[in-house]
C-alpha cells in the first residue's frame, strides 16, 4: 500500500470482520489462548479499524478513543 492507495480495501476489512463478529459463538476459539470465538472477533474488528484510522491519517488514535469513551461517558450520565 502506498500513500495513494485507496483506504476502502480497509473498510471492507472492518465489515468482513463485523459480520465474522455477528456469527461468532462464545465458545473457546480454535487458536490457541483462552479467548472465544466472540473475544477474538471483536479484537479482529479493533484491528481492521485501527488499521484504517492510522491509513488514513490520524494523527493521535489513542487521544481520539480517550475523547470518544470520555464524550460516551458524558452522555451517559
Amino acid at each position: 500500500m502506498t500513500s495513494n492507495s485507496s483506504a476502502r480495501p480497509l473498510l471492507y476489512d472492518i465489515s468482513r470482520n463485523w459480520r465474522e463478529l455477528l456469527d461468532a459463538s462464545s465458545f473457546q476459539s480454535d487458536n490457541p489462548g483462552p479467548w472465544s470465538e466472540k473475544e477474538e472477533a471483536a479484537a479482529e474488528v479493533m484491528i481492521s479499524t485501527l488499521t484504517y484510522l492510522q491509513r488514513i491519517g490520524c494523527k493521535n488514535i489513542e487521544q481520539l478513543l480517550k475523547d470518544t469513551i470520555e464524550r460516551h461517558a458524558r452522555q451517559n450520565e
